[in-house]
């Protein structure tokens, strides 16, 4: 009988601590219009200024991985380089920063749009040796400049599903 009780308060607990569960499905096109609040980045180094814009993001769910393609804006003096860069790495949530982020990045294609720039086939070719190569983690949302009660809770799992990205708290 003792046993019963037992197996009866387990199975209670188990399923009652599932039914509590939250989640939710963020899609593709939802995650494109939060990415897009980041950008564009602009950044300056030396005497370049380097912006990032026109973010897109894909999801795959076989690999649980993300893709993000990103126009890259290089101006000096000037003279101008604009090309599409796309890195691919794992969803991550840091529970430090309160942030989705893109562990591992790593660099899958760089192609040239336009270039002004004189001279400059030896630092493409560098920039083009960097494919297959990782960056450093990238935030894609950062929740605590998102306001929604529902991110006030901390991610306990993320996955990648058909239909986007599988939040559960």
């Amino acid at each position: 009988m003792t046993r019963k009780i037992f197996v009866l308060i387990f199975a209670g607990i188990v399923f009652s601590q599932q039914a509590f569960a939250l989640g939710l499905t963020m899609s593709e096109r939802q995650l494109n219009s939060i990415l897009s609040l980041r950008f564009p980045i602009i950044e300056t180094y030396m005497e370049y200024r380097l912006e990032a814009s026109k973010p897109y993001l894909a999801l795959y769910a076989a690999t649980q991985s993300v893709a993000i393609t990103a126009r890259i804006n290089v101006i000096n003096n000037g003279h101008k380089l604009t090309a599409d860069a796309t890195f691919k790495g794992q969803i991550v949530f840091d529970k430090a920063t309160n942030a989705l982020k893109v562990s591992n990045p790593l660099i899958t294609q760089f192609e040239v749009i336009d270039n002004t720039f004189p001279k400059s086939e030896k630092s493409i070719n560098t920039i083009k040796n960097t494919i297959g190569q990782h960056l450093p983690i990238s935030v894609l949302i950062d929740f605590d400049h998102i306001s929604n009660d529902l991110f006030q809770f901390t991610p306990s799992s993320l996955s990648i599903v058909e239909d986007g990205l599988r939040v559960e708290f």
